[in-house]
């Protein structure tokens, strides 16, 4: 109850900089977190290919192997193969089935090329196991490749991060020769505007920086 009155008696320059201080932490958390759960998706539907090329190659019919791959695979990856079973086993188009199935958009190429592979093997009677195996095969490449780019990035990642640090030191290092930087911030209208003003520049070099290195591990 008492941080509400203290909250009045802070400078209005001063909470706007602790406010974009904590939505560019929650939006690069938000980011990161995306990233390792697109990675996940992606992984998992390889692991649920290749259970299922490995039941096509046993004698398995196709909806009786998605089927089984989609009982060990998470929700996302689940949704598209119980689509792949439903499809095989009522002879309809994997397109149309597919598009009624909500899929996440890290998982949108994978499932994309799952349908061409569908139709070449209903069109031309290839073997499915080996069209599934291709892409099983496309979407573990592509996973080695994200590992090495972003294995590749650490260091620059881990550059930005120390200049954005930067301003943190010389904070410390003021205080430590006793000018005293952090109360001319806090309690000055001059110091509030600089330390607006820095929190700005801080946020956009480090969303700058985090472009290019995305940029960077795409490529």
């Amino acid at each position: 109850m008492a941080l509400v009155p203290v909250l009045f008696l802070v400078p209005p320059m001063v909470c706007a900089a602790g406010v974009l201080l904590g939505w560019a932490g929650w939006h690069r958390w938000r980011a990161r977190r995306a990233a390792k759960t697109g990675l996940a998706m992606r992984r998992a539907l390889a692991e649920a290919l290749h259970a299922m090329v490995v039941d096509l190659r046993a004698g398995a019919p196709p909806a009786l192997a998605a089927e089984s791959a989609a009982a060990d695979a998470a929700p996302p990856v689940a949704d598209i193969l119980e689509a792949v079973s439903g499809a095989a086993r009522l002879g309809s188009d994997l397109a149309a089935a597919l598009a009624t199935v909500p899929t996440a958009d890290p998982l949108l190429p994978a499932r994309g090329r799952l349908v061409r592979a569908w139709v070449l093997s209903q069109r031309h009677g290839l073997p499915l196991a080996d069209l599934l195996d291709a892409v099983r095969r496309d979407i573990s490449a592509e996973l080695r490749f994200t590992s090495q780019a972003e294995a590749a990035m650490a260091g620059p990642r881990a550059s930005a991060a120390v200049l954005a640090a930067l301003p943190g030191f010389g904070l410390l290092l003021g205080e430590g020769m006793g000018a005293h930087p952090v109360h001319i911030l806090l309690a000055t209208g001059g110091g509030n505007l600089l330390l607006l003003l820095g929190t700005g520049l801080v946020i956009a070099g480090g969303t700058w920086s985090a472009r290019i290195t995305r940029r960077g591990a795409l490529r």
